[in-house]
């Protein structure tokens, strides 16, 4: 298990790399392609472990819903709320019907096998969305709706096939039980994930006004805690996914209150969930594109693939269809966010994890087959449908590499400011030409054979222990740093920067200051 675990983190952290390389190309794109060149290999396709579904659901789903819930103001969830329960219960019980009687009426499988296949695509993926409409802009209230069901559909998806698994195993359907379950699941969930949350926000909140420095313990702690929330909900029979999603949206109130009782905190909480979500949602598509090798090398079959096609096609448009009809009709939006709407819808690692849960509740190998290449197919079509469809129907928006060319060539601009400055004080030439290296550093404007000769200079002195001069070093690197804010200031005010791009200069900026606050502090 840890050198499957090990293996999968590092094909992750490669496909973000070579994402970088390619930024007009979606990461989870990148991601599922490496995962069947990965599949494909023997080396590497062997050391990772057979696919277990509540692991998967641990490790990966858990912490990311998590995470998306922290993105989550309880705000928004509070004015939407009928709108949620109206898309993630009455939507995903009207798509499961109709899936249900399409499949049982086009190509004759039973009604039970056909309610679950339905059942098991309900879920939609917040991530492979976004993998769908990279570049392109999506209208502000449809994607809120995308991102809200992705949250909350889960535990609907996952407690609908367990209810139609047993039916298709034991023969019969109960329907009084399957709503109690239902309402016991959901309502357990999201009271463990209070309580839960609670508890731990407390203590956290505790140690932050006891301890003289908590930041160590409270990171360990965050990552930690969709992980004991889940197991603690599963462990007592409610939804963990409901736990998790409702603790990530109560930790960003607590996040939004005590933003300044540690500041430097809250800003690493930020960037370690920025962290945890890019590498576990690669993950996500890495074991998609590993699973996709498998699948296909171990059931693919010309005598099935008519049926599988039918199937897989059916799901997807009558789950289209569905999502269509119930944003026109009830939530009352216009053709074009209703069709987005209904686009958007696209399924992922989520629906292949319920999949496999299967091979736990005693489904033949026959049905099993059919519905993992069903549910396969309506897991491509829904990414592959909307990627298409939206390029022709949404505008775009200013593509990464712009946005990329532009802060380059802002913080160029801005580093030669700070060096014009440099120049103006009266330093020994020596002084200035070791200023004017950092400085050029924050533009990546120094060559590979500069980095090596003051390499081999740190490792040949030793260091200087001069308050004096450490005092010196301060107080020209914060002028400098000062004319750096002063020119990303003017180049907000002329329009040569939007806000939010020169916010992220901004920032570098201030921890660049900060890292010479902190490098006092260790002298």
């Amino acid at each position: 298990m840890l050198v499957s675990a090990f293996v999968l983190v590092l094909v992750s952290i490669f496909s973000l790399v070579i994402s970088r390389l390619f930024p007009r190309i979606s990461v989870n794109y990148v991601s599922t392609f490496v995962g069947i060149i990965c599949g494909l290999i023997p080396f590497i396709d062997q050391r990772v472990e057979n696919f277990h579904s509540e692991v998967f659901m641990l490790a990966i789903i858990a912490p990311l819903l998590f995470f998306e819930g922290f993105a989550t103001p309880f705000g928004n969830l509070r004015h939407k709320l009928r709108q949620i329960v109206g898309i993630t219960v009455v939507m995903v019980l009207l798509s499961t019907i109709v899936a249900g009687v399409a499949l049982h009426l086009a190509i004759g499988v039973s009604l039970p096998l056909a309610f679950v296949m339905a059942a098991i695509s309900t879920p939609t993926d917040a991530t492979a969305t976004s993998s769908v409409s990279m570049g392109l802009k999506v209208p502000k209230k449809a994607n809120e709706y995308l991102r809200l069901e992705s949250l909350f559909n889960d535990a609907s998806g996952l407690i609908l096939l367990q209810a139609t698994a047993l039916w298709l195993v034991n023969g019969q359907f109960n329907y009084q039980k399957t709503l109690v379950d239902f309402l016991s699941s959901a309502l357990g969930g999201i009271a463990v994930g209070i309580a839960c949350c609670t508890v731990v926000m407390l203590f956290r909140q505790r140690l932050l006004r006891t301890l003289v420095d908590s930041l160590i313990v409270q990171i360990m702690l965050y990552i930690l805690t969709p992980y004991i929330i889940y197991l603690v909900a599963e462990e007592l029979h409610v939804s963990g996914i409901l736990a998790v999603v409702v603790a990530g949206i109560m930790h960003n109130s607590e996040a939004r209150v005590s933003l300044f009782v540690d500041a430097r905190l809250s800003f690493i909480t930020r960037n370690t969930t920025d962290i945890m979500n890019n590498l576990l949602n690669s993950s996500v598509f890495v074991i998609l594109g590993i699973l996709a090798v498998r699948v296909f090398r171990e059931y693919f079959s010309l005598q099935n693939i008519a049926i599988w096609g039918v199937s897989g096609v059916l799901l997807y448009v009558t789950a289209l269809l569905v999502r269509y009809l119930y944003a026109r009709y009830k939530l009352r939006e216009d053709h074009y966010e209703s069709l987005i709407f209904a686009l958007g819808g696209v399924h992922g690692a989520v629906t292949l994890a319920l999949v496999f849960s299967l091979l736990e509740l005693g489904v033949s190998d026959q049905d099993f087959n059919l519905i993992l290449m069903a549910e396969f197919i309506l897991i491509i079509l829904s990414m592959l449908v909307p990627t298409i469809v939206f390029r022709f129907i949404l505008p775009k928006k200013r593509s990464d590499a712009e946005i990329l060319q532009c802060l380059s060539q802002i913080r160029t601009e801005m580093v030669e400011a700070a060096l014009a400055e440099v120049e103006q004080m009266r330093l020994p030439k020596p002084a200035k030409k070791v200023i004017s290296t950092y400085l050029r550093d924050q533009a990546k404007a120094t060559s590979m054979r500069e980095f090596k000769h003051r390499f081999a200079r740190v490792l040949r002195l030793p260091e200087i222990q001069n308050d004096f001069y450490h005092n010196f070093r301060y107080r020209i690197f914060t002028r400098c740093f000062a004319v750096e804010r002063e020119y990303l200031q003017r180049a907000v005010e002329e329009g040569r920067i939007e806000d939010t791009h020169a916010a992220k200069l901004y920032q570098e900026v201030l921890l660049a200051e900060a890292m010479l606050v902190d490098s006092r502090e260790d002298e």
